[in-house]
């Protein structure tokens, strides 16, 4: 679903009347539609505003399809665009789909498919703009200009990579094909998770070099995190046990990159997971956090301990894909970027047999 930040703006263009009012009564119960009849008012609408989706008309009067689709993609290149044509042929469509296009559709159109289509744009598009938005994200405690540009310039085409995949398999019946394509969707995400964790372990080793401690209110750093896996569609039950308005002094940004990490590791088996922060004066103070409901169940792990589950790149228990490496490759970042911040993250077993991951931060509280 797209967020509320992106509201389901869907651009309609055709030359043809009763097309436009076609696709407008077909489409308007679920999106916010407006109808143009040439390829200059499109530019000029999306000059005006943002429109994840379009569906263009391939063969119009005055500027072309095609010349309109170059032009809607200098504008904005992440919006998704539908080619709509009333003649079939490969060679239009290969070509369209070079120069950017999402998908190709033929008049007459069938509503059922027509409406997947559209769909399956929006839910693209807000993929891509997660997928930038979290690297916009981590690259801000990267210190390093050229980094975070070879990281931009790694993340485009690979944008590119798995939007494709995702049409490909929409597409294809043969079932060999379909297998092909999931590997290269994989691969891909792979890659995407990999770049991820070259990027939090270099922003840790910046922070870790430069020994920032900040004062911090937890919970001001807890909300969006929890706010952005509620958005994605994970329920978070947060049971906060941490005293009202507690402020405190320590490595804010290295132990809130941690808890991410723990919730996402969590959130790739279960869709409802449990945060609790808290404060342990044990050895510390610490701030603790316990993130639970991982779906990882002692008697689904075998004879694999749970410090196995720490080392780079070994597969999740029941997991034969490269994603379930990378969940490893993950908790073994956690534990290097805790290294940084002298702080401690592990795993256990709760009274259900369900493993339970725990990180602790050392903090000074400030009274």
């Amino acid at each position: 679903m797209v967020s509320e930040s992106h509201p389901r703006k869907l651009l309609v263009v055709d030359d043809e009347p009763l097309v436009r009012q076609t696709l407008s009564l077909v489409l308007q119960d679920e999106y916010e539609v407006t109808a143009v009849g040439s390829g200059e008012e499109a530019i000029e609408a999306s000059l005006r505003e943002s429109f994840p989706v379009v569906i263009l008309d391939l063969c119009m009067e005055g500027l072309s399809g095609i010349e309109t689709l170059q032009r809607l993609k200098k504008i904005r290149e992440t919006q998704n665009i539908i080619i709509l044509t009333a003649h079939e042929s490969t060679e239009t469509a290969i070509a369209a789909l070079n120069l950017g296009a999402f998908n190709y559709l033929t008049k007459p159109f069938e509503r059922v498919h027509l409406k997947r289509v559209v769909s399956r744009g929006f839910d693209l598009y807000e993929q891509h703009f997660a997928r930038k938005q979290d690297m916009q994200q981590r690259l801000m405690g990267v210190h390093d200009n050229f980094f975070a540009l070879l990281c931009h310039e790694f993340n485009t085409p690979l944008n590119i990579i798995l939007g494709f995949s995702e049409l490909l398999s929409s597409t294809t019946e043969d079932p060999e094909h379909s297998s092909w394509i999931q590997h290269i969707k994989e691969a891909g995400n792979h890659l995407h998770d990999i770049l991820m964790e070259i990027v939090d372990y270099t922003a840790a080793s910046h922070l870790a070099a430069a020994g920032i401690e900040k004062l911090f209110v937890p919970d001001d750093l807890l909300r969006p995190i929890v706010q952005s896996f509620r958005d994605r569609g994970i329920s978070v039950d947060l049971h906060n046990q941490l005293p009202e308005e507690t402020r405190m002094v320590g490595p804010s940004d290295a132990g809130f990159l941690i808890l991410r990490k723990l919730m996402r590791m969590a959130s790739q088996r279960s869709k409802r997971i449990r945060v609790a922060p808290r404060i342990e004066t044990q050895d510390g103070p610490d701030l603790a956090f316990t993130v639970s409901g991982t779906g990882i169940r002692r008697d689904s792990m075998g004879r694999m301990e749970i410090e196995e589950l720490f080392e780079p790149y070994h597969a999740m228990p029941g997991s034969e894909s490269s994603r379930g490496m990378s969940l490893g490759l993950e908790l073994a970042t956690c534990r290097k970027i805790a290294e940084y911040a002298h702080a401690s993250v592990e795993g256990m077993f709760n009274a259900q047999g369900e493993l339970e991951l725990v990180a602790r931060i050392p903090v000074q509280l400030i009274r």
